[in-house]
């Protein structure tokens, strides 16, 4: 609680210094207002026109603070949770918990990366290498007129970079003292018109605990053609490959050597995660004439994953291996036209279409007593219209959103069971299912600009999450069955503001969330389950970001607050309880400081607080912690950089993660030291 108090007491501290105590630089001012935001709209728009607590992570940012993965980057940001291993984490916002796979939408140039399977697979997010990406925009809560299913966590927006208007090369390297390695080369050129990027990654990645390594490659080429002065075309294909292993988590009584790679039987091994992911995005912009624009994207993906769990169970007081062995190939294709039609004085709409049509096949194995053999093929295609309509008077932007999306699911489900002694099938069960649903969302939003760099805002949005088509089967006494499962829906409000305050850019936002037919799923025993509505949660909180500039010395803060209920459950015990996973209160402090024109230094602190390991708010929490970043950059020259760090300064002792009866634990990194280069040329 100390360390709480000491940081707290740092952020107000830092937003009560005033232009009387320091010098501050005026020209910052326009600097957050004037930065563009792409996922509010679809089109870029200003930070001074968006109605939302919006971070956003720039390619300077990433640089100068050496992040080394997507999740390293997101996890400075308060408004962001990460859950579980690094490498592959769930990422949540707004206290969604675990179901933050289906409630928080990330997306990669505008196209979601979200998994078909929301339950047993996570969204691989480190897929792109961090030195390939222009900016992270990092939008909580919303989005639903825009990006349809499953935004009410919010999205996050990967935009990566073109080789359009540049020419050039650059090459990095860097090492860490858990001994992991990665290089990077990266080419673009323009000729005339014609602007070719070419990107190569070598990630050597080794982690904190013994067994926790990966070794990762990317490949990306790619496009852009001016075709005339208002119009351009552009074509991305890039290719991702990853091979994992994973410690096994430790018992309590195994915590004093937090390193182990926990395999103390002699049939446990490394956990075994690989990934492969192939990516084609096509892009065209068209300015019509001063009022028109038309924006189409059109892609391809395809993630295949393969996860192998091996290990010992004691069975009737006898040591048996068990083996889990489960592949995934998730297969997505679609376009997404926009056109946005300026009229009158300061007026705007937007019309939009998107089709997606995601497959995934996955079949799992599972070896004890008996051979288990689930197959899944599995088919979610989804329509949707949407029309997003602003009108300015004077001072005062009224915005009005709608969308309605249809959504036709093609479900084939089968399970067989045999015995390992005799090879007899014991049990065997089929379903195949067509069905379809229909959502609407909608969103109303007043944003009064009251002066040159302030504004007010307060919204409405009612948006869904629509069943995952494994949840619209139940299984039960060993056969699939047809459930009447119905999407998710909630209604969000939210009121913030956004101005230069005493030498401070500062935003902030509340909000309150109420969700109703929040799907549900009990587990049996005999890997049994059923999925139905009728859970009903209500989540709210605060967010608050702010930056001065005094100087060589760049203070950054961020603040949320997320408080949970869970008001109705099949489980009457967990009423009035706490959503696992989700930390009431995160906050960090960042100092960034100018020594001279060729060195920087930036410290960063982010806390989180303890929470919950299971909706029951039993067996234990996660624990608070305070990490602590240091990094220096050096620039002898203009294009060179040198640089070096320390993560965790303080060797804080937390977990990564917890399971949720609290008796196993995988612990976090500890103190670890990396240097590095990039040269450009």
């Amino acid at each position: 609680m100390n360390k709480k108090i000491l940081i707290a007491s740092l952020i107000l501290s830092s937003l009560s210094y005033g232009t009387e105590d320091f010098f501050y630089e005026e020209s910052e001012k326009g600097v957050k207002l004037k930065e563009s935001v792409i996922s509010t709209t679809g089109f870029e728009t200003s930070q001074r026109n968006i109605a939302n607590t919006v971070t956003v992570i720039t390619a300077k940012d990433i640089e100068d603070n050496n992040y080394q993965s997507v999740s390293e980057a997101l996890k400075d940001v308060p408004s962001v949770n990460v859950i579980g291993d690094p490498k592959n984490p769930i990422i949540d916002m707004r206290g969604q918990g675990v179901k933050a796979n289906a409630n928080v939408q990330i997306l990669i140039d505008g196209v979601g990366a979200n998994l078909l399977d929301t339950s047993h697979a996570k969204t691989p997010i480190n897929t792109v290498p961090i030195e390939n990406i222009e900016k992270i925009e990092i939008i909580p809560g919303g989005g639903a007129i825009l990006y349809g299913n499953g935004t009410r966590g919010g999205i996050i927006n990967i935009i990566t970079k073109s080789g359009a208007n540049y020419n050039g090369a650059s090459i990095s390297s860097e090492l860490n003292s858990f001994g992991g390695k990665k290089g990077e080369v990266s080419y673009g050129t323009t000729v005339k018109d014609l602007g070719i990027n070419l990107n190569y990654t070598k990630n050597d990645y080794k982690g904190f605990r013994d067994g926790d390594e990966s070794n990762s490659e990317f490949f990306e080429s790619g496009f852009k053609y001016k075709l005339t002065e208002n119009q351009n075309i552009s074509l991305k294909y890039s290719r991702y490959e990853d091979k994992a292993t994973s410690p096994r988590a430790l018992k309590k009584s195994q915590l004093d050597n937090p390193e182990s790679n926990g395999l103390f039987t002699k049939y446990d091994k490394l956990l075994e995660n690989n990934v492969v992911k192939n990516e084609v995005n096509g892009r065209y912009d068209y300015k019509i004439n001063e009022k028109v624009s038309l924006d189409l994207i059109a892609f391809y993906q395809e993630t295949e994953i393969e996860d192998t769990n091996d290990y010992g169970v004691d069975f009737a007081g006898k040591l048996i291996a068990k083996t889990n062995n489960m592949n995934f190939t998730d297969k997505k294709i679609g376009f997404k036209p926009k056109l946005k039609v300026s009229y009158g004085d300061e007026n705007n709409v937007i019309l939009g279409y998107d089709y997606i049509n995601n497959s995934l096949t996955r079949n799992s194995v599972m070896n004890m007593m008996s051979s288990e053999l689930y197959k899944n093929d599995l088919t979610k295609e989804t329509h949707s219209i949407f029309v997003l309509n602003t009108n300015k008077l004077n001072k005062f932007e009224f915005t009005q959103g709608i969308r309605y999306e249809y959504a036709d699911y093609d479900i084939k489900r089968g399970y067989t069971k045999s015995s390992l002694s005799t090879g007899q099938i014991s049990s065997k069960t089929n379903i195949a299912k067509n069905s379809s649903m229909e959502n609407m969302a909608y969103e109303v939003i007043g944003n009064y600009l009251y002066s040159d760099t302030g504004n007010v805002y307060i919204k409405a949005e009612k948006g869904f999450t629509s069943p995952a088509p494994a949840q619209l089967v139940d299984k039960i006494d060993g056969a699939y069955i047809e459930n009447d499962l119905e999407s998710e829906t909630y209604l969000t409000y939210e009121t913030g503001f956004k101005d230069y305050f005493l030498g401070s850019f500062i935003s902030g936002a509340i909000y309150l969330t109420e969700t109703k037919d929040e799907i549900t799923t009990d587990n049996f025993t005999g890997m049994n389950f059923k999925n139905y509505n009728i859970g009903k949660t209500q989540r709210y909180g605060l967010e608050l970001n702010a930056e001065q500039y005094f100087g060589k010395l760049t203070i950054k803060e961020g603040y949320a607050l997320i408080k949970t209920d869970i008001l109705k459950d099949s489980d009457k015990s967990i009423e009035g309880n706490e959503i696992a996973n989700v930390p009431n209160n995160r906050f960090n402090i960042a100092f960034d400081y100018e020594l001279n024109s060729k060195i920087n230094l930036i410290l960063d602190t982010i806390y989180s607080s303890s929470y919950y390991l299971n909706n029951k708010n039993e067996s234990g929490k996660q624990n608070e912690n305070v990490v602590t970043n240091l990094t220096v950059n050096y620039n002898p020259i203009q294009t060179l950089r040198v640089y070096a760090g320390i993560n965790n300064i303080f060797n804080e002792k937390y977990y990564d993660s917890i399971s949720a009866d609290g008796n196993e634990f995988n612990p976090a990194a500890e103190r670890s030291l990396y240097t590095g280069f990039k040269y450009n040329f």
